[in-house]
């Protein structure tokens, strides 16, 4: 068993080499991103439980956190597993931050050898720095550390105005050294996002312009670059003092620019990293992990910026999949192998068996129909012409922070009205923050500038010129999407409704969005009725089962 500590808590299982279950603590315990030193206690439950696993089968126990030497863990995880399970003594094994997320995602990808790049807001401690960005190198199942950069460890967090509002920012401290993914969430909480808020700057910032255009730092050998604590808030500061503007409107009306700044500051500087990567180890595949690779537009940059080249981008690349590996790590810790195969991810939770799902309706007393699979699959195309919106519980529920079809909202991409109205009516966030297609995999080519294939929604393509206007809804304001392709032989049911969507539509591309409004996606099927309630979702699909609001009304007017 693999876990992690801090924020984004979660756990995994290995059974036999094989990553068998995972699932992150917020989504048993509802809470965003689940901070806590407390061991993800709900999270190891669930799990076990759904996979039939005493706690007492468990040979060690992988752990990491961040910002910390792991191994003074030990006993603290000891100590809690025994006291909470009532074991008599128990293997655990800590790994670094970015070792946990090098495993992650060098395990579960194809390549016999690859390069490994982890780049996120810091991990481990060493010595009085912190790790900001690493370069690793497996073959076969040898994976080293080759190199790191560090980053200062004074600004582990920024929810303090002090490290990134320019006048309140200690000045002897501005040309400290941080990591990129770090530099990314200071600027998102300049933006007013918080530091947990990168996905909306990374959406923002297809809206603005760059004005100040910084280059790249150069890559140089031992693996540095040179990335302040001030940097693109220094140069931003300089031009409103040179403006004669309110500072507050100033910021107000470069809001969009800034965002595009760090975004285009960002690709640029990890094309420079990439380069030096491949210079040094001249191997053209990369496997990628750490929080700032779930930025999709820089995923596909490197494709477009180094032909030949292929990525694997672990679908739980922030510190969610932090406990995959973990497990992987503590299992190779015993001497033992890893089945290396990708085709396990990225369903690794828990499903809900049909009377589970009878059960959670009948007990809000809900009006409901039930319907086989081939009869489901084409009533939900007919209602997603329609222009309703459907919810969608099926199956294992996905790792990672994007909704893969199996805990989804699906609506009309043909609609151009359909953006604005789920961004308002059901996710009750900003107007300006896009949806991504699933598309089957078979056309993902034939509607995107994609370069490779596209499973887990973490490349962002042009769109192709002549079905920008048929699809409105998931085409970004920069002519962008980021699809997830299916595989008929890995999802035949969502594939089904690909397909039947594509009878009535001509396209086989539907917009889909993670089945939330404002809190963890949901988990189980109590979770999918409280959210469907509550927001503007027209209908609700849970395995055969199928539930809609307005005969919820109607019953309601009735009564």
């Amino acid at each position: 068993m693999g876990f992690n500590i801090g924020h984004d808590r979660g756990v995994a299982v290995i059974r036999d080499g094989v990553l068998i279950g995972a699932i992150a603590q917020e989504r048993i315990d509802r809470i965003k991103h689940s901070p806590s030193v407390v061991l993800p206690f709900d999270a190891i439950d669930a799990i076990l439980s759904y996979l039939g696993i005493s706690i007492n089968e468990v040979s060690n126990f992988g752990v990491s956190s961040t910002a910390v030497h792991v191994d003074d863990l030990v006993g603290y995880v000891k100590d809690s597993l025994m006291g909470h399970y009532k074991l008599t003594n128990v293997l655990v094994v800590p790994i670094s931050h970015h070792q946990a997320h090098a495993e992650s995602t060098y395990f579960t990808s194809d390549f016999s050898e690859a390069i490994v790049l982890i780049a996120d807001g810091g991990g481990e401690v060493v010595g009085i720095e912190e790790e900001a960005e690493s370069i690793f190198f497996g073959k076969g199942d040898i994976l080293k550390l080759m190199e790191c950069r560090l980053q200062s460890h004074y600004f582990h967090a920024f929810n303090r105005p002090h490290n990134y509002l320019y006048p309140f920012m200690n000045k002897k401290l501005l040309r400290e050294q941080i990591s990129l993914g770090k530099k990314y969430g200071q600027i998102s909480c300049l933006l007013g996002f918080g530091s947990t808020g990168a996905g909306k700057t990374m959406g923002l910032a297809a809206y603005g312009d760059n004005p100040i255009k910084i280059p790249p730092s150069k890559v140089t050998s031992p693996f540095s670059f040179n990335l302040e604590f001030q940097h693109i808030l220094r140069e931003y500061y300089t031009i409103y003092e040179e403006s004669g503007e309110n500072y507050f409107a100033f910021m107000e009306k470069h809001k969009v620019n800034i965002a595009r700044t760090m975004q285009d500051y960002a690709e640029s500087q990890v094309m420079e990293i990439v380069r030096y990567a491949l210079e040094k180890h001249g191997v053209k595949q990369i496997c990628l992990a750490g929080g700032l690779f779930l930025n999709c537009p820089i995923n596909h940059k490197i494709l477009e910026h180094f032909p030949g080249v292929s990525i694997h981008t672990f679908p739980a690349a922030g510190d969610d999949g932090q406990s995959i590996g973990t497990a992987i790590a503590a299992h190779r810790a015993l001497n033992c192998t890893i089945d290396r195969n990708s085709a396990v991810l990225p369903y690794l939770g828990i499903s809900y068996s049909n009377a589970d799902i009878e059960k959670a309706i009948k007990a809000r007393n809900l009006p409901y129909h039930y319907y086989e699979d081939n009869q489901m699959a084409a009533l939900i195309a007919s209602k997603i012409i329609e222009n309703q919106v459907v919810a969608l519980l099926r199956g294992r529920s996905e790792i990672g922070p994007r909704a893969l079809c199996h805990r989804s909202i699906l609506a009309n991409p043909t609609d151009r009205g359909m953006k604005d109205r789920i961004n308002a009516k059901v996710k009750y966030r900003e107007s300006f923050r896009p949806f991504a297609p699933v598309v089957t995999s078979e056309d993902q080519f034939t509607y995107f500038n994609l370069l490779q294939d596209s499973p887990y929604m973490l490349l962002a393509a042009s769109v192709k010129h002549e079905y920008k206007n048929i699809l409105p809804s998931i085409t970004h304001i920069d002519g962008s999407a980021r699809p997830q392709a299916v595989k008929q032989e890995v999802e035949p049911f969502v594939h089904r409704i690909l397909s039947e969507f594509k009878l009535l539509s001509g396209v086989p591309v539907i917009l889909n969005t993670s089945f939330n409004e404002n809190e963890p996606i949901v988990e189980s099927p109590s979770d999918a009725i409280q959210t469907f309630l509550k927001t503007d979702i027209d209908v609700l699909v849970m395995e055969n089962y199928i539930i809609y609001k307005n005969e919820i009304n109607a019953q309601t007017s009735l009564s």
